[in-house]
């Protein structure tokens, strides 16, 4: 029952950001009552994200928002990573590739996020992190 609500939530997420500034997560947890975390990004345009991600087939929007359950907020004030406890972090990265970096190395170290981390890095073991 648990994954028909979640199914539901994402698909709701999905029609209700897919015009706006918003990018949502494309997996929600259940770790904690906030299902995701939340990038907010100077960055205005979403196709910066589109590049791939190191030496993976997988773009740098992918794997922020499948691997690590973060919606990408375009076009915010500062660029700061708010985590599913509420937790914000201000991220000094510029561009999307190492705001990619600094955000994968920052959830690595959360307790929900090593788990994140380590299935990310399982799965794409050709990487160096």
């Amino acid at each position: 029952m648990r994954c028909i609500i979640q199914t539901i939530a994402l698909l709701l997420l999905f029609s209700l950001y897919s015009q706006g500034d918003e990018l949502p997560a494309l997996r929600l947890s259940d770790s904690f009552s906030k299902p995701f975390r939340v990038l907010n990004t100077t960055i205005s345009d979403k196709s910066l994200f589109d590049q791939y991600y190191n030496d993976t087939n997988l773009t740098l929007d992918y794997v922020i928002r499948y691997y690590f359950y973060t919606s990408i907020k375009l076009n915010s004030e500062k660029n700061q990573l708010i985590s599913m406890d509420g937790t914000k972090f201000n991220l000094s990265s510029k561009n999307a590739k190492d705001l990619t970096d600094e955000i994968i190395s920052l959830v690595s170290k959360m307790y929900v996020g090593r788990k994140e981390f380590k299935e990310f890095k399982d799965l794409n073991k050709k990487t160096d992190y």
